[in-house]
């Protein structure tokens, strides 16, 4: 099967067989495994392969830039581990830090935050800091991962977490609106508005460009933490739910994410989302988008009986930045 491999290691040689380049790369880790925890390679039949196809790890270099050694010693690591997927998360409220020619505006404004920057000086006070990937960056790391059997997949963030969007592109939210959404995170609007056209002038180019930087053909949308109070005082909002027979914020969100998926399905690009997606009376984003199940295993679970394929990533077992203990 793909990525298995089996090592017959006798005193006079060591033979891998295996199905593909993924195979013999692993068996060749598992030998260094061996070197680096016995001293030496004993001897013996060793017949492995992974139990998931998606073995992944997430960085978040929105909250804090991390620079490009950083993430390649981090794909390094993963190698030695056998992670094949590397979750690249780098727009979110506190920054957009992808280069791109759809939206210069988002990362040449969001780079940096800090004093007289458009995004506040959070984590860490009012010092000045940030930073931005450019093109040949992203093709740097996707030349390092090919060689260590890793695909990147990049995220964006919609409708919430966009702070950094609202700060740097005018027009994404309904003037009218005289709603008081507050953010988990304390962030006030920090939600684009899908009954707004300029919303679908940005959301139609931007994930396409995003996505035909990365040959593994999957985007992440994001869609998590929407707030309870996203778009109840914006008149196009309502005026959108009524003629889209939509009752609540879910439905609302549901509706776009179908949208987008719909928009980036067309061009031949699967869709990715937080399992919030898949809320909404219409069936939320469907287009046999792939589903990461962070707030538990639940909703992995109701999104699999959907239908969906899913990571899962139930934040109390996998999340690093969380206490061990207490």
């Amino acid at each position: 099967p793909p990525e298995s491999h089996v090592i017959t290691i006798t005193p006079d040689a060591v033979t891998i067989r295996a199905a593909d380049r993924a195979g013999v790369f692993y068996a060749g880790v598992t030998l260094l495994t061996l070197r680096a925890t016995h001293g030496h390679i004993p001897c013996g039949t060793l017949t492995d392969r992974p139990r998931f196809g998606w073995r992944g790890q997430h960085l978040d270099c929105a909250r804090h830039f991390f620079t490009m050694p950083t993430l390649l010693r981090l794909m390094d690591l993963m190698a030695l581990l056998k992670l094949d997927r590397f979750h690249w998360h780098f727009a979110d409220d506190e920054a957009f830090r992808l280069e791109t020619d759809t939206a210069p505006a988002l990362w040449q404004q969001t780079a940096f935050r800090g004093e007289g920057c458009a995004v506040p000086g959070v984590f860490g006070g009012g010092i000045r800091s940030g930073g931005t990937y450019s093109k040949a960056d992203v093709a740097t790391l996707i030349a390092h991962a090919k060689t260590l059997n890793i695909e990147i997949l990049p995220e964006i963030e919609i409708p919430a977490h966009a702070f950094a969007l609202n700060a740097a592109i005018p027009g994404l939210r309904d003037p009218g609106d005289n709603g008081a959404e507050i953010s988990i995170q304390g962030y006030p609007v920090n939600v684009i508005n899908p009954a707004i056209p300029a919303t679908w002038d940005l959301i139609h180019p931007l994930p396409l460009e995003v996505a035909s930087m990365f040959p593994l053909g999957i985007l992440h949308l994001g869609c998590d933490e929407l707030p309870p109070d996203a778009w109840s005082g914006s008149p196009a909002a309502n005026a959108l739910k009524q003629r889209e027979g939509l009752e609540t914020r879910d439905d609302l969100q549901g509706w776009m994410m179908e949208k987008v998926a719909a928009h980036l399905t067309a061009h031949g690009i699967r869709p990715a989302a937080w399992e919030e997606a898949a809320k909404g009376g219409n069936g939320g984003i469907g287009h046999g988008a792939l589903l990461f199940s962070w707030t538990g295993q639940g909703p992995g679970i109701a999104a699999a009986r959907k239908g969906h394929d899913v990571v899962m990533c139930p934040a109390q077992h996998v999340y690093l930045d969380m206490a061990h203990t207490a």
